[in-house]
């Protein structure tokens, strides 16, 4: 069957069943990325799990040499197009020779925080670009005080505090180097903060037996206009992606949201994250949440 995808540059294709799970991609008339247009025909068919593209048909467009050394050829598994940095990353992934163990500790060196951009996808199926940059007070405080004086985001962040105190929250996690906290936008527009933590330095250690690797995360959406599930879907999956490639060590995402934030865990195992059990922090009730790299490679992108 002939498609036409609306990918960004525009690609029109010929996608040819072959067995389960699996296509034949052919060329028809691809003008843009062949990257973006493997991402596209993923997003639109899910239960998709190989294509294959004939060397014959691609091997004069531009992004076949870079495809062909990365996944070893035509034959593409989803699970291992998904976790090639690509043009997402918008800096180097974590090299094992970069945080090696500190000495006594069991834990890895962390790398240093990145700066400004460091992921951007055209989300095929919200036909939105969703990216993340690292918060900057001085562009993004008045509109993060904002969104944490929201009742909905204060009835479970819990802080709805004066503007200097909230400064004073960001300036910090800034300088920790076991956070990474970052706005998240969708064309450009900022919608939400989300944070990033090294699990093994949290207050989440205790709780649980983490691995070196395990990355946290912190989670607000503070604009009003992208909530809802198509949006749920492209900015948690995009914040997985990040944590994943990032890091090719990380195999497990874990999440500690109070126990009775419902309308989260209507989300959650859709998007490859499981709720474990309810534990007591001091300072509130929460429940363990957990995804694993493998599910999230196979079933969700």
């Amino acid at each position: 069957m002939s498609i036409t995808l609306a990918t960004r540059p525009r690609a029109d294709i010929a996608l040819v069943p072959l067995q389960d799970e699996a296509a034949r991609l052919d060329r028809d008339d691809t003008t843009g990325s062949l990257i973006e247009c493997i991402d596209a025909v993923f997003a639109h068919h899910p239960d998709l799990a190989l294509l294959v593209l004939e060397p014959s048909d691609w091997m004069d467009h531009a992004d076949w040499p870079r495809l062909s050394e990365a996944l070893g050829g035509g034959r593409i598994l989803r699970s291992d197009f998904y976790q090639q940095p690509w043009h997402w990353l918008q800096h180097p992934p974590s090299r094992p020779e970069q945080s090696p163990f500190e000495v006594g500790s069991g834990h890895p060196r962390r790398p240093a925080k990145p700066n400004g951009l460091v992921y951007r996808r055209a989300d095929p199926r919200l036909e939105r670009t969703f990216s993340l940059r690292l918060i900057e007070p001085e562009r993004d405080l008045e509109r993060f005080v904002r969104w944490m004086h929201l009742p909905r985001v204060a009835e479970f962040w819990e802080q709805a505090w004066p503007a200097d105190e909230l400064a004073d929250f960001v300036a910090q996690r800034l300088a920790d180097p076991h956070t990474l906290p970052l706005i998240g936008e969708f064309d450009g527009l900022p919608f939400g903060y989300f944070e990033l933590y090294w699990a093994a330095e949290d207050r989440l250690a205790p709780y649980y037996p983490w691995a070196s690797f395990d990355r946290g995360l912190h989670l607000l959406v503070g604009e009003e206009d992208v909530r809802g599930a198509r949006f749920v879907d492209a900015w948690l999956g995009g914040l997985s992606h990040y944590a994943y490639l990032a890091e090719p060590r990380t195999r497990r995402l874990v999440l500690e949201p109070r126990h009775d934030n419902h309308r989260l865990f209507r989300h959650l195992e859709r998007l490859g994250l499981s709720r474990l059990r309810d534990f007591d922090f001091p300072h509130k009730r929460a429940s363990l949440v957990m995804g694993q790299r493998e599910r999230f490679f196979r079933e969700v992108l």
